[in-house]
């Protein structure tokens, strides 16, 4: 390309990228609102956003492409279907044994009268789609979807239980040319994992401590602002581990994680019930302290009640 050549295609690239950092996804993350869509993704990255630390800006293309195509999608779902309800503006309330979490949310497509909700996805080939079915992200988001769109009447009267969620990927290189759809019935139990998922995240970020880094490094490294303060220098884990002892301590450690997981759910539930308690039972003294607020390199750390049970001696 000659000077002017270059300068006429950095400038639509600049505006492409203008137009994806001002979507309203963009705007939702950048007003440190979560949304639907968020759950399941990264721990790490959702504990981030709510201690409002602001990401890296990242290269937006495949998000612009992925965009761009399943809006097309939808255009095309509502020609055939003009009972389709497009981006319906919807509310989950997820009950956690951290409160009440309330997340808004905007579902490509609800056909009421099959009782269906639709999310549109794009991927670089369908092989492994096909192999593998939805994520974690995609399975809370669209189950979280039909509930709260069952919740704003979306359905009529059809019980929630009857409500079905799936998923249609489209390759977007077009090399795979055909849709892949995954459906199933709408299932609870989703909305109870998704509810216990953010009430980690909640505890990581009231212990102002790391939570999980779900996503593979790799991924980070493309997609997330907050890579180079999070996993750029971490070591990359390689080979194929088979010593018997080795994998014993592998086992032993991630039993210990989730007993440690569980064990931090009664802690928290046990604490709820000390509020403003205070003395000794002969063995430990009760009693809370109040920590004022303060800042810690770019983080407010919000002032808080700290409860401390110490054994006497």
């Amino acid at each position: 390309m000659n000077e002017e050549e270059q300068l006429l295609a950095d400038d639509v690239y600049d505006a492409i990228m203008a137009s994806s950092r001002y979507s309203k996804r963009s705007k939702q993350s950048s007003e440190f609102r979560m949304g639907v869509s968020d759950l399941g993704f990264c721990s790490e990255r959702m504990r981030r956003m709510i201690d409002r630390q602001v990401p890296d800006d990242t290269d937006l293309l495949a998000a612009f492409v992925g965009t761009w195509l399943g809006e097309g999608v939808e255009v095309a779902i509502a020609a055939m279907y003009p009972g389709a309800i497009i981006q319906a503006d919807v509310s989950l309330v997820l009950e956690g044994d951290h409160g009440t979490y309330r997340l808004g949310g905007h579902p490509d497509v609800i056909l009421p009268d099959q009782g269906l909700l639709l999310d549109v996805k794009t991927d670089y080939g369908l092989g492994t789609i096909a192999r593998q079915g939805p994520t974690q992200q995609q399975q809370f988001q669209r189950h979280g979807y039909a509930k709260g769109a069952h919740d704003a009447g979306l359905f009529g009267d059809l019980p929630l239980e009857e409500v079905r969620v799936a998923n249609f990927w489209l390759d977007r290189a077009a090399i795979d040319k055909y849709g892949h759809v995954q459906m199933e019935q709408f299932d609870p139990e989703y909305i109870r994992q998704a509810a216990e998922w953010l009430d980690d995240v909640v505890y990581a970020y009231t212990q102002e401590e790391e939570a999980r880094k779900e996503p593979p490094r790799e991924m980070c490294a493309v997609t997330c602002g907050f890579f180079t303060s999070c996993r750029a220098f971490d070591t990359d884990a390689q080979g194929l581990i088979t010593d018997p002892s080795i994998l014993d301590h592998i086992e032993a450690y991630t039993e210990a994680q989730q007993e440690e997981s569980a064990a931090r759910k009664r802690k928290d539930q046990a604490k709820r019930h000390l509020e403003g308690i205070k003395g000794s039972t002969g063995e430990f003294t009760v009693r809370w302290i109040h920590v004022n607020e303060s800042i810690t390199g770019p983080s407010l750390r919000r002032a808080h009640d700290k409860l401390e049970i110490r054994k006497i001696r």
